[in-house]
């Protein structure tokens, strides 16, 4: 395939957040991004077209043996050329016929170079998904910021006891076996019914849906760390492990008629990984 000008990078979900646009203090994103329209005089950086109405875009290269994702630029860009580096978010968008077109424009390439672009870039993007945690090396200086601080984040991998359980085809005395569920009377409805559950390992989250639950406590090594409280009907929550020091955490779903309690997950550290 030929050179491309304008390609797409799709960041692997280890990476998700990890932008200094979200990390830095908006005062010191301020400073790297006006930095960086300044230095493009207005102009997007790939296509050229004239606004100012520019985004900061960043640069990152993705080591898979060291697990480090290095900061290569910061680079100003219209919102066309910056849909589609994230062409992901064109596409939930409904923009992806608009991106693509523009991509093709700018490359003067075909629709087939588009499409085999977008291949390897999805095959990139799953093998990088292989890494929960990427060590950010990055040197901002070079942007108009000194003496900034590049934020590690500490995110514990979570064991899911319920890994691969497909709770809505298992019955009453099979959900037995996974919780422990006590009812307060022998009503029809019964303690909380766990109806979803989801363990995001690369930000570090718990998801819990359950129905006739009016509250939920999550414990720590035996510590309650954690009471959210449910109006009515379904209740969904989640649960950030970020920077929790632990090693093993579970939650406790109470109702009107009964409680059911899950098993642990196990908090591994995040140099294991």
């Amino acid at each position: 395939m030929k050179t491309l000008k304008l390609t797409i990078e799709l960041l692997p979900k280890g990476a998700w957040n990890n932008d200094f646009s979200k990390t830095l203090p908006k005062k010191e994103w301020d400073i790297v991004r006006n930095f960086c329209y300044k230095r493009a005089n207005h102009r997007c950086q790939i296509c050229g077209f004239v606004t100012d109405d520019l985004d900061a875009h960043e640069v990152w290269e993705f080591d898979i043996k060291t697990k480090t994702q290095s900061l290569l630029d910061i680079i100003a860009l219209c919102s066309k050329c910056h849909g589609v580096k994230h062409i992901k978010n064109s596409q939930r968008l409904g923009y992806e016929e608009e991106v693509k077109r523009h991509f093709i424009n700018v490359n003067k390439c075909s629709e087939l170079d588009y499409a085999a672009h977008l291949m390897k870039a999805q095959m990139d993007f799953e093998e990088q998904n292989k890494i929960y945690r990427w060590k950010i090396k990055a040197d901002l200086t070079n942007f108009g910021l000194e003496n900034a601080t590049i934020k590690e984040k500490n995110i514990p991998f979570i064991e899911n006891p319920y890994q691969d359980v497909d709770l809505n085809i298992l019955s009453y005395n099979e959900i037995k076996k996974l919780f422990n569920i006590k009812r307060t009377n022998d009503n029809l409805i019964g303690a909380p019914k766990i109806n979803y559950l989801d363990v995001d390992n690369y930000q570090g989250i718990i998801t819990v849906s359950s129905l006739f639950a009016n509250k939920i406590i999550w414990v720590l090594d035996g510590i309650k760390i954690k009471t959210k409280y449910n109006v009515i009907g379904e209740f969904v929550t989640t649960l950030k492990v970020e920077n929790l020091e632990g090693k093993e955490i579970y939650f406790i779903l109470l109702g009107d008629n009964g409680q059911t309690k899950s098993k642990a997950f196990g908090l591994l550290p995040q140099e294991v990984l």
